[in-house]
């Protein structure tokens, strides 16, 4: 008797957890809910993305060149889909702490010539950018369906690139994935 209320309560826990072990993990792959400043100070967050393709690019001050040449390499995918847009996450948890977040911004500013194109995010304590999984020394992309779920993620590389991307936006565009 003992024995059967054992195995009755075991069977009755993993019914109730299990929805609570899978909405776990699919929530792993959901976008981090944020709010973020450009430069500008025009604020941004998780409900601008919600029912489009986002190509977000995770940088930081020590990447800002190859951030550069890959936002200049992907903006041409936005160009050619418009259901597809992009959005560039700045980590600036390495600032040099006694220049001001005002001198800093336009510093940033005018060193990125695709800041008026493409919204470059201020990460100032990078709990975003953390949470992502990106990293100081690497410059990140990743494709983030309608359903805010991450599909994508990888370092960026100029060569290869457009094989893995293009194809991958043009089955979220006709909505297969």
């Amino acid at each position: 008797m003992k024995n059967k209320i054992q195995w009755f309560l075991m069977i009755a826990t993993v019914v109730y957890f299990a929805p609570f072990l899978a909405f776990g993990s699919e929530a792993a792959n959901r976008f981090v809910d944020f709010s973020l400043e450009d430069p500008q100070e025009k604020k941004y967050s998780q409900t601008d993305m919600a029912g489009k393709i986002t190509l977000v690019v995770l940088q930081s001050r020590t990447t800002l060149q190859t951030a550069i040449d890959c936002k200049t390499q992907l903006k041409s995918f936005v160009q050619e889909n418009q259901k597809v847009q992009m959005i560039a996450i700045m980590d600036l948890r390495k600032r040099p702490p006694f220049v001001p977040k005002s001198v800093l911004k336009k510093k940033i500013s005018g060193q990125d010539p695709t800041s008026k194109e493409i919204p470059f995010l201020l990460d100032w304590d990078g709990a975003v950018t953390k949470s992502l999984g990106g990293e100081d020394s690497k410059c990140m992309v990743l494709v983030v369906d309608p359903a805010l779920k991450v599909v994508y993620k990888q370092e960026y590389k100029q060569a290869g690139i457009d094989s893995e991307i293009k194809p991958l936006l043009a089955e979220l565009s006709s909505g297969e994935k």
